[in-house]
């Protein structure tokens, strides 16, 4: 099975996702990297950052970047 890294990304600095998950295809990577985007931007706020500013930068195992998600795009929905 594929391993996807959800490799987070803010301000310039990007935290990258050493152990990745295994979901069945890149479509379920999507949906998984969406569905953790509320529970995390509500954490954000109480560090003091603004969770619109950030994206899931999602690449497979060799590092070849498959999308980008922006917080926003999933928050404004």
């Amino acid at each position: 099975m594929a391993v996807y890294h959800f490799d987070l990304c803010a301000r310039g600095r990007l935290e990258a996702d050493e152990d990745g998950l295994e979901p069945a295809s890149a479509e379920e990577a999507y949906l998984e990297a969406c569905a953790a985007i509320p529970p995390l931007a509500a954490e954000l706020p109480s560090v003091g950052d603004h969770p619109r500013r950030y994206n899931f930068v999602v690449t497979n195992e060799v590092g070849q970047v498959l999308f980008e998600i922006s917080f926003r795009e999933i928050l404004d929905r």
